[in-house]
């Protein structure tokens, strides 16, 4: 039923875009079918986000509660949070000289618990495609897609997606367990695939989700939500850092996608000399990675993409209307959304 080893505490760090929202909602609802094959994950997402919170600040009491938890039930922890997959190579806040996996690590061997890490990778131009609509529906800036690469490419950031780079150190650690899969269209069902990968051999009948989670929008509402975070950046700065507005009209613009069935022709950026750039800057550093850890060449993975050319802005006068009318409309909810907060406020402190 499965080969999960004991003394172990298996972290799944994504990365973003490799379907780890839909991971973690399916193994929240499959609580009964982890604890019979001896998992421990904890059920609400803010659990692991705060383990990463503590690990940033050094604090490990949280870890140490999910391990003494674990121990109690005869059980391997599983946490799950992408951002960690930024964050670990990475210098923490009490200890500038050491990352973050280096003391997760040495903390865990502490206790005599090795770490098992789980990573799903994809080729850099799908992921930056993917990386930017999440972002721009998020109104976390207001870039072009072209900004937004060469600006990763140059600075890397919280896209960075140079493998070497993030995931060189766990490589290099002898005391970390490593998996990199793959995640390419085609592909069995991830859930099934991050279990089957630490050990549990029956993964496929777990409970299936009704629907996929963080579905891409379509390039309507990337378009809807380049021009409202524009105008919010420009002419209304207080609710461009108010995340209230921002919250109420990704909830509204997801809405519409929905209504209208924009996601049928998803949000694709990729043009041949960005695609270029994008392939040349990360081609040598992909090829010792893969190397590595496959024992082959980057493109036997990931054959070098062909994207499909989608629409990316209106096909017709009406199209703009109705767009640039629906941009309105989101722009002014969300902008009422922070009057109607200031005035609860205001009744409130007389």
């Amino acid at each position: 039923m499965n080969r999960l080893a004991e003394g172990k505490l298996v972290l799944h760090v994504g990365i973003h875009k490799t379907a780890s929202t839909y991971i973690q909602h399916r193994l929240k609802r499959n609580q009964v079918f982890l604890r019979q094959r001896r998992i421990l994950y904890p059920k609400r997402r803010r659990d692991h986000l705060r383990l990463v919170k503590a690990l940033q600040r050094g604090n490990f009491a949280p870890w140490q509660k999910l391990l003494d938890r674990a121990a109690s039930q005869s059980c391997t922890p599983l946490v799950s949070a992408e951002i960690l997959s930024v964050l670990l190579h990475r210098a923490g806040l009490d200890h500038p000289d050491s990352s973050l996996l280096s003391r997760l690590v040495a903390f865990l061997a502490s206790q005599g618990i090795r770490l098992q890490l789980v990573a799903f990778l994809r080729d850099q131009p799908s992921y930056l495609n993917s990386r930017y609509t999440q972002l721009i529906k998020r109104l976390y800036f207001d870039l072009s897609f072209r900004r937004y690469v060469l600006l990763t490419l140059r600075e890397g950031g919280e896209s960075e997606c140079d493998y070497s780079c993030l995931f060189g150190e766990v490589l290099d650690d002898p005391r970390v367990e490593h998996v990199f899969l793959p995640f390419r269209s085609g592909e069995a069902d991830p859930c099934e695939r991050l279990l089957q990968a630490i050990g549990v051999d029956d993964a496929v009948r777990l409970r299936p989700l009704k629907q996929l989670a963080n579905a891409q929008p379509g390039w309507q509402a990337v378009w809807i939500a380049q021009r409202i975070a524009g105008c919010l950046r420009r002419h209304h700065p207080q609710a461009w850092r108010d995340p209230r507005c921002k919250a109420r009209i990704r909830e509204r613009l997801e809405q519409l996608s929905g209504l209208y069935g924009w996601p049928q022709e998803p949000f694709q950026g990729l043009r041949p000399p960005l695609l270029a750039r994008i392939q040349e800057r990360y081609q040598s550093s992909n090829d010792r990675f893969a190397q590595r850890v496959w024992g082959c060449a980057w493109n036997d993975m990931f054959p070098r993409p062909h994207p499909s050319t989608w629409q990316t802005q209106p096909r017709s006068v009406e199209e703009r209307q109705l767009l640039e009318g629906l941009s309105e409309q989101l722009l002014a909810d969300g902008l009422a959304c922070i009057r109607s907060g200031a005035v609860e406020k205001g009744s409130s402190e007389k």
